[in-house]
């Protein structure tokens, strides 16, 4: 019985514990891809025109936005010229 506290269990075999001082490795199966066919490249063919159309559509969507807000600006800088000029003419009339 005193042997068998001493005695050293086995170590647990792991990924990184393979159980010895073996050096060998086996590697996991090859996963199989489907070859290349008619339906995949049909796919490909149909994502291309989508994302094409897509682009299409989105780009004058762009481009009335970026003119909207330049127009807005332009609009606000106008507005802002207009009340400090009438904030000027309030601070003459106060002077006089």
């Amino acid at each position: 019985m005193a042997t068998k506290a001493n005695a050293k269990q086995p170590p647990r075999q792991s990924a990184n514990n393979r159980g010895g001082n073996d050096s060998y490795y086996i590697p996991p199966p090859p996963i199989p891809r489907p070859a290349a066919n008619e339906d995949s490249q049909m796919g490909f063919v149909i994502a291309l025109i989508s994302m094409t159309a897509v682009f299409a559509l989105i780009l004058p969507v762009i481009a009335f936005m970026y003119i909207d807000i330049l127009e807005a600006k332009k609009e606000t800088k106008r507005q802002q010229e207009q009340v400090q000029r009438l904030i000027n003419q309030i601070k003459k009339e106060k002077e006089q």
